[in-house]
């Protein structure tokens, strides 16, 4: 500040700005009171009017945070200094405090993601059920045996077959989301063409990764394969890969379920590849899911979707 600047400043310039601080101060204490939630949120801390002129920074900054997150605009578009992060106030003492706290919708969903080992579909499919699905005639069969798989907490499996874009996939993260509310047990949605592929590349770049993960499909509480018979075949999916998480899933009694564009008799051939023994191993593979599906659900229609 220059010599001059000091000459022009005068007290009548500081009394000014205290009276516009007063001011301003006493605006932003009625918006506090004028905001009713805010307000009752407070109440119980029994604040004098000079306690809350003191704190009125940390109470707007509450203010202001409380009223964001009450007009959440969703977990991934949350615009916060520090997303995902809550205040709250606190009184100890003659002391007013803010704090942090993760929020509750971000906490909701690690809930929520804990309880997929993996899942291959859109995150806004995993508040979907039964009571969200397409009922349609030839699907009632498949919604009334895995609604009894779950309560009887049977090991069976199921097949669903169909043409593409008739709501397999949807039906059956349905069906994943059931048996989640209703068995408390973690669960697997795969695709097969992604994941397959992913564990034939660990099997040579990471070999103990590749163990663990066929270990933990093998063990989920639900594995679904979706889009069954898209992913690419070759002896070493079908022997290393698929066969060991079926029959292990079979033989600790694990239920599983599978979307696909083809019938398990087109599987079967799909899976004969080898010069060795293919077509017996891809029978085997038959085999296995015929006596653990029993009857193939054909879904096979219009297309849900719009085009």
């Amino acid at each position: 500040m220059t010599l001059q600047e000091v000459n022009d400043f005068s007290i009548k310039d500081i009394v000014n700005e205290e009276v516009d601080m007063k001011s301003y101060i006493n605006k932003l204490v009625k918006e506090l009171r004028d905001d009713i939630e805010v307000y009752e949120r407070l109440k119980s801390f029994n604040l004098t009017m000079g306690e809350v002129k003191e704190n009125i920074g940390k109470l707007t900054d509450y203010r202001e945070d409380y009223n964001y997150c009450k007009a959440c605009p969703g977990i991934a578009k949350c615009a916060k200094k520090t997303p995902h992060i809550s205040m709250y106030v606190v009184k100890e003492g003659n002391f007013i405090a803010v704090k942090y706290e993760p929020c509750h919708k971000i906490m909701e969903q690690i809930k929520i993601d804990s309880r997929y080992l993996l899942a291959d579909f859109p995150d806004e499919w995993k508040s979907v059920s039964f009571s969200t699905v397409d009922r349609s005639i030839n699907r009632r069969p498949a919604i009334k045996k895995i609604v009894e798989i779950i309560k009887d907490d049977s090991s069976s499996w199921v097949f669903i077959k169909g043409n593409h874009k008739v709501g397999k996939s949807f039906f059956l993260v349905a069906a994943a989301n059931e048996f989640i509310a209703q068995t408390n047990q973690q669960v697997a949605v795969i695709n097969a063409r992604k994941r397959f592929k992913e564990l034939s590349d660990l099997s040579i770049s990471n070999p103990t990764e590749f163990s663990k993960n066929v270990v933990a499909l093998s063990n989920v509480g639900l594995l679904v394969i979706d889009d069954f018979g898209d992913e690419y075949k070759n002896e070493y999916i079908r022997d290393q890969i698929l066969m060991p998480i079926l029959l292990e899933r079979e033989h600790q009694n694990k239920t599983t379920f599978f979307s696909s564009n083809y019938s398990i008799k087109e599987i079967q051939q799909l899976y004969s590849v080898g010069k060795n023994g293919g077509e017996i191993r891809a029978k085997q593979l038959a085999n296995v899911l015929e006596e653990m599906c029993g009857k193939e659900f054909d879904f096979t229609g219009a297309s849900i979707y719009k085009k």
